[in-house]
């Protein structure tokens, strides 16, 4: 009798799960009110796929991400020593390559070139509404305890940075 009611309880929990996640809740989310201990879990690997999808493949979580914020993190992941936001124009060809990838087929070039030109101007609060974007979605994916590792963190005026170990970033061939 016992182990009919586990099995029981097994199925409720599997259809629980299921519509927790077809509302949007994370699977790391529904892992961490399972089980307690779940914060004392290493931080999971970063991968960059070929066509820019960012993935936490030890939380099996992708973060979603418009191509311009998805442009502006892989620009900060390239760069461990960090980016002051007033010198991001020096990063503006390497920030239009990355966006130009992603949008090639779907804008016209000179938008794209616009939207980086607005992005790199440092009398414009574009990069810093993107940052808080990006931020703010990684901290809805991730548990609080490991969310900055993976935000761009940094004091005003001071540089910005990712501070996820690099050696935890697996890039595939882009």
């Amino acid at each position: 009798m016992a182990e009919e009611e586990t099995e029981e309880l097994i199925g409720m929990l599997k259809v629980i799960v299921k519509t927790l996640v077809e509302r949007g809740v994370s699977r790391r989310k529904i892992c961490e009110y399972v089980n307690e201990d779940s914060n004392v879990t290493q931080l999971s690997r970063l991968k960059i796929t070929k066509n820019y999808r960012l993935l936490l493949t030890d939380y099996d979580i992708e973060i979603k991400l418009e191509p311009i914020h998805k442009a502006v993190y892989i620009l900060f992941l390239r760069h461990k020593e960090g980016i002051r936001f007033k010198e991001l124009v020096s990063y503006r060809d390497e920030l239009y390559s990355i966006y130009k990838t992603m949008k090639h087929s779907t804008q016209a070039p000179l938008k794209v070139k616009r939207s980086i030109i607005d992005l790199t101007n440092p009398l414009n609060s574009s990069i810093i509404e993107k940052c808080s974007r990006i931020n703010s979605i990684i901290k809805r994916l991730i548990s609080n305890d490991k969310a900055h590792h993976y935000m761009i963190v940094g004091e005003k005026g001071e540089i910005r940075r990712i501070e996820l170990n690099r050696e935890l970033i697996d890039w595939e061939e882009i």
